[in-house]
């Protein structure tokens, strides 16, 4: 999986924002509600402005809680217009593998954060940031072929 590693921009985003510390039998059912509620709220905001992301500050497995922080992007302009917990997304440069629905089950997703961290240990990028995973699409309404999530880093020149 490593050689499907590939490399983006992501630009500066405005972001809403909520964290939890969550063990990962936790996580699924906390993501799915707290994701459509970051919807629903960005409605209020001018709607979502990009792919809602899901950034892990810390490890999740059954013996570690995080912390995780989901992101929903709203337009930029909308800062400071509303009570929401937001704050300001930087622009960087990320590396990211793609996952079909099926990919993205606990443990196998593992393999595309394993297939990230080894793509920049390997010499081509410096981790820059924490990782995450971006999702692109319905997600509930995917079928187990669809493309739907990217695991992905933020990263830096060598």
């Amino acid at each position: 999986m490593v050689e499907d590693v590939r490399e983006r921009e992501i630009p500066e985003q405005l972001v809403l924002t909520e964290q939890r510390h969550v063990l990962v039998e936790e996580l699924g059912p906390w993501l799915g509600v707290a994701m459509v509620r970051q919807a629903k709220l960005a409605a209020e905001y001018g709607g979502i402005a990009g792919p809602q992301f899901v950034i892990f500050h810390g490890e999740v497995n059954q013996d570690s809680d995080g912390p995780v922080e989901i992101c929903t992007p709203i337009d930029l302009d909308r800062e400071g217009s509303g009570p929401a917990a937001m704050r300001r997304e930087p622009a960087h440069r990320e590396a990211y593998v793609r996952l079909r629905k099926a990919q993205v089950e606990y443990p196998q997703i593992l393999s595309a954060f394993d297939a990230v961290s080894q793509w920049i240990a390997g010499g081509n990028a410096v981790q820059a940031g924490a990782p995450r995973e971006v999702y692109f699409t319905d997600f509930p309404a995917a079928g187990p072929d669809d493309e739907v999530c990217d695991v992905a880093c933020p990263i830096g020149p060598v």
